[in-house]
């Protein structure tokens, strides 16, 4: 994907939508629908960093390193953003003895480097950026080293333990870290996303009929069984890879296929925004709503809407604002060489 791929960017955006709507889902059975397929937000996410990391061991390992930082760095920055907006939520809801013992507890950080659980600060959606790191190291030492063997040995065993994760949280109620941490949620899509780059050329004979015929049986797979389960089984989880593959593969088909031109521009500067900050604006705007004597009904059915926009807006905003501080702050420090 070394020029513009249109049909992802198009996706990437409408996954971030999706994954705003798994926080703050419409209410009944189009709710839960449109959540379940948001879920698949992250597989495609995942699958673009994957398809990536393949590459000649000097150059790609290189890119890795790149994209190690800069996700590092998005990363840090992030969590401060969280944990300032934390405090300042925390104390005004009365709950700051609360908010100190989950940094003064050992146990969470525990929690933060093995599971990625930050949920006790609201920043529970960064689960995934540290799961990233953690994928980009191992694929950073298999790339240099030429070991792509690894990723083949590894791709079986961490769908399975994807599918069977996402079996038991979905049927059991348990906790949806257990499926979402680096080891069952991002390092198995990363392989497939690997294992497409590195068989690109038989990927590019498959039918393209066949691959959207795919997604779409995929996609109405997936939410049928997540909203019938089979003898009270959700076995929806081998239907969400099935989809996001499927359609990753339709983009490395066709990769011209933007459907919205403004949206594949959008997805290619806006999604990693709004994925970010879209938590922090669902807070903000629950708070607010809650202040007025609104019918919960009415509350229900319109605040995914409005966090929806607000979290476009935000994001659109951000990206033209930080590219701006960036320039200016490379441009201090070509000026304190001189």
């Amino acid at each position: 994907m070394n020029k513009r791929n249109y049909f992802l960017d198009f996706w990437k955006y409408i996954a971030a939508i999706g994954v705003i709507l798994v926080h703050i889902p419409f209410p009944g059975p189009a709710g839960k629908a449109l959540s379940v397929i948001g879920s698949g937000g992250v597989c495609l996410f995942a699958l673009i960093s994957g398809y990536a990391c393949c590459g000649e061991s000097v150059k790609t390992s290189e890119k890795i390193i790149k994209r190690l930082k800069r996700n590092g760095l998005i990363t840090v920055i992030s969590l401060a953003i969280y944990i300032i907006f934390s405090f300042f939520l925390m104390q005004s809801l009365g709950q700051f003895d609360q908010w100190k013992n989950g940094f003064t507890n050992p146990a969470s950080y525990l929690k933060m480097l093995v599971l990625g659980d930050f949920e006790f600060f609201y920043a529970a959606i960064l689960w995934y950026m540290v799961a990233l790191i953690y994928c980009y190291i191992i694929f950073y030492f298999v790339v240099r080293n030429n070991r792509k063997k690894i990723i083949y040995l590894l791709l079986p065993a961490t769908v399975a333990l994807r599918i069977a994760a996402g079996i038991y949280v979905g049927t059991a109620g348990a906790s949806w870290h257990i499926r979402d941490n680096f080891l069952a949620g991002v390092l198995p899509m990363m392989c497939i996303g690997y294992v497409i780059a590195d068989q690109k050329e038989k990927i590019g004979k498959l039918n393209t009929s066949f691959l959207v015929t795919g997604s779409v049986i995929s996609a109405i797979l997936m939410i049928l069984t997540a909203r019938f389960k089979i003898a009270g089984i959700d076995m929806s989880q081998p239907f969400i890879i099935l989809a996001m593959t499927f359609l990753f593969m339709t983009g490395i088909r066709k990769p011209e296929w933007h459907i919205f031109k403004p949206v594949a521009y959008l997805g290619q500067k806006d999604s990693l925004y709004v994925y970010l900050f879209h938590v922090i604006v669902i807070l903000v705007l629950r708070s607010i709503i809650n202040s007025f004597p609104i019918p919960k009904d009415v509350i229900r059915m319109t605040l995914p809407v409005i966090s929806i926009i607000a979290s476009l807006l935000l994001a659109r905003l951000l990206s033209v604002i930080v590219p701006r501080i960036r320039n200016l702050f490379n441009r201090g420090n070509a000026a304190s060489k001189i």
